[in-house]
């Protein structure tokens, strides 16, 4: 595969299209302005409320706030009766917020909005430039802004969440991996090693570095390395206590434990804010799809294990073994044409975890998409399932279902179009 040539990124589209994306663009975020303004971020406290716990040599994994503790320490969707905080975030991601975290929380709020768009664009900005032909980058820009509108990115910038962070740094990797030069540097290593330090799912990438990017595999351990090592010089014990909570929350989980919090005492306002205001949070349809949703919705567990719960294990093993099947039947393919597989199994990983499974998760298939459509000699059929998710996940948003099956169905077709990209070469070089 050729390095990328300049000189033909300069497309035909007419500069109709591109205002009209812009145009978009800027009608969605003030959507999300507007949802943010409303409510208070409720995912995002837990992780600023979490860096400064870890800042301060406490334990951001078990944390429960008492009345007369200090108030940039309250999450009030931290459930005392249970003996896990909302903070699941891994101790290197939960680091990149500390710059916000050092504001009032209500600045902060804003300032992390701003901050996932402006991920979010520097994303597409990636893509658009790896792109080789007009078509691409047509696609690209569509898949970026439609996505936009659809309840799964509503959710995302509206409850704060970092995916698009993940999504950020991963079009990163994949743009320089397919690169003639950098694709087998170091330096592309040390962003799969942080990648994954910020999430295990990431971890996917050792083996296929092993087999078609040894170059990287220094790069990946120094990445790595500072991954783990950078927030331990804030706290020492930290990943100890992330990888407990996790054991726990997954136990949890599985289980299917719902305990209601019930009564709590909260001062009126929280650093200067409202309390009522930082408890509330805009009306965006939700649900788990997780394979373990699916299994306890199927009637597989009560079938096959009678009250225990289904171990997190049989799942995972699978993914590996799966991913390591493919591996190998894809061992005499080029690389580059592999990346959209590999971008596709990062994304149906998470939905074998052993936790709840939201559809801000979906924004990692943007990776998937454009990547495919960057390595792809024409139109790929895997992305036609995308395209239906994206306005079907726009009625979802607007019409606010309740049923599970259709707010799920939108990513339903987004790991469609991930599995269509998994085993199909689909015009990919």
């Amino acid at each position: 595969m050729r390095p990328y040539p300049h000189a033909e990124m300069k497309g035909a589209t007419p500069v109709a299209f591109w205002l009209a994306v812009a145009v978009a663009l800027l009608v969605s975020f003030g959507i999300d302005l507007a949802n943010t303004a409303a409510g208070g971020a409720i995912d995002l406290r837990n992780r600023i409320t979490g860096v400064r716990l870890l800042e301060a040599g406490i334990n951001p994994y078990t944390y429960k706030w008492s009345y007369g503790d200090p108030d940039i320490y309250c999450d009030v969707y931290n459930n005392p009766h249970l003996p896990v905080s909302k903070t699941t975030a891994s101790p290197a991601l939960l680091l990149v917020p500390a710059p916000v975290a050092a504001l009032p929380y209500r600045v902060g709020e804003f300032v992390w909005l701003v901050a996932q768009w402006l991920l979010l664009l520097a994303t597409g900005g990636l893509w658009l430039r790896a792109a080789r032909a007009d078509w691409q980058r047509r696609g690209i820009a569509i898949l970026f802004t439609a996505f936009t509108f659809t309840a799964a990115w509503r959710l995302h910038a509206e409850r704060g969440q970092a995916y698009v962070l993940l999504a950020f740094v991963f079009a990163a990797w994949l743009a320089l991996t397919l690169s003639g030069t950098w694709g087998r540097h170091w330096a592309a290593g040390v962003i799969a090693g942080v990648l994954i330090a910020f999430r295990p799912t990431f971890a996917l990438l050792v083996p296929f570095l092993a087999l078609h990017r040894r170059a990287q595999l220094v790069g990946l351990a120094l990445g790595l390395l500072a991954g783990v090592g950078g927030p331990m010089l804030v706290h020492p014990s930290c990943w100890n206590e992330y990888v407990a909570a996790m054991q726990q929350n997954s136990e949890i989980y599985r289980n299917d434990v719902d305990v209601r919090p019930g009564a709590q005492r909260y001062p009126g306002e929280i650093e200067g804010t409202s309390t009522r205001l930082l408890g509330h949070f805009a009306v965006i349809p939700y649900a788990d799809f997780s394979a373990f949703a699916w299994l306890r919705g199927l009637g597989v567990e009560q079938q096959w294990l009678g009250d225990r719960a289904w171990p997190a294990w049989p799942l995972l093993l699978g993914v590996a073994v799966g991913f390591g099947i493919w591996l190998v039947l894809t061992a005499r393919r080029l690389p580059e044409s592999l990346l959209p597989g590999l971008a596709a199994w990062i994304f149906l990983a998470d939905l074998f975890l052993p936790a709840y499974r939201d559809s801000y998760n979906d924004v990692l298939i943007l990776d998937v998409v454009a990547v495919g459509l960057v390595a792809a000699a024409k139109m790929p059929w895997a992305v036609w399932p995308c395209a239906v998710a994206l306005p079907f996940g726009l009625l979802v948003y607007g019409a606010a279902p309740e049923q599970v099956a259709v707010i799920n169905f939108p990513t339903a077709l987004l790991s469609a179009s991930a599995v269509m990209f998994l085993f199909g070469r689909d015009g990919t070089r």
